[in-house]
C-alpha cells in the first residue's frame, strides 16, 4: 500500500535542500542504524534529463561528508541511485515527481492493472492519459483515479515506443 508521509520526513527535507540546487529531486531516502554503523539509501531523479553515474557520484560527494560530520560517525554507508525504469512507488508524492512518465497502477475500482502516462497529480487524484486497462485491453484517452483506488504503482516502459 502506498504511503503519504515522505514530505513530512525531516531527512527528506534536509536532503532536498542539499541536492535540489544541483538540479535533482529526492525520490526516497532511508536511514537505518545498525551495530556496524549507519546505512543511508538515497534515490534521486532529474526531471530535465536522465541521471548518469557521474551525477550519482556528484550527489554522493556532497551528501557523504556532510552526514559523516552530522552523524559523528566514520561508519557511514551511503548508497545513491536513480529510480530505474520500473521503480515501485512507495509514496503518493512520486506521482508528482514522475509527471509525464509511464506508470502501471493496480486499481481497486477496475480490479485490474492500468497503464498510462501521468498527466497530473493534485487534490488526491492522479490523472493518466493514453490509458490501457490490461485485463480487457480497453483504451481510454484520459482517466482520473483517486488515491484510495490505487493499490500499488510502478514506473513502466513501453519498449515499442520511440521518442
Amino acid at each position: 500500500m502506498l504511503r503519504n508521509e515522505i514530505l513530512d520526513n525531516s531527512l527528506y527535507q534536509e536532503m532536498t535542500s542539499l541536492i535540489e540546487p544541483m538540479g535533482f529531486k529526492v525520490v526516497d531516502v532511508i536511514r537505518n542504524e545498525t551495530a556496524g554503523g549507519v546505512l543511508m539509501y538515497l534515490t534521486v531523479f532529474s526531471p530535465e534529463r536522465e541521471v548518469t553515474t557521474d551525477d550519482l557520484a556528484a550527489v554522493y560527494n556532497i551528501v557523504y561528508p556532510r552526514y559523516q560530520v552530522l552523524l559523528n560517525t566514520r561508519d557511514l554507508t551511503l548508497e545513491v541511485s536513480s529510480p530505474g525504469l520500473q521503480r515501485n512507488f512507495k509514496d503518493y508524492y512520486e506521482f508528482t515527481l514522475f509527471t509525464g512518465k509511464m506508470v502501471r497502477i493496480y486499481s481497486e475500482r477496475f480490479s485490474s492493472n492500468l497503464e498510462g502516462r501521468i498527466k497530473e497529480c493534485k487534490d488526491g487524484t492522479v490523472t493518466l492519459t493514453d490509458v490501457i486497462i490490461q485485463d480487457t485491453n480497453e483504451k481510454m484517452d484520459e482517466l482520473a483515479l483517486a488515491f484510495e483506488d490505487i493499490q500499488k504503482a510502478k514506473l513502466t516502459y513501453r519498449w515499442e515506443e520511440k521518442k
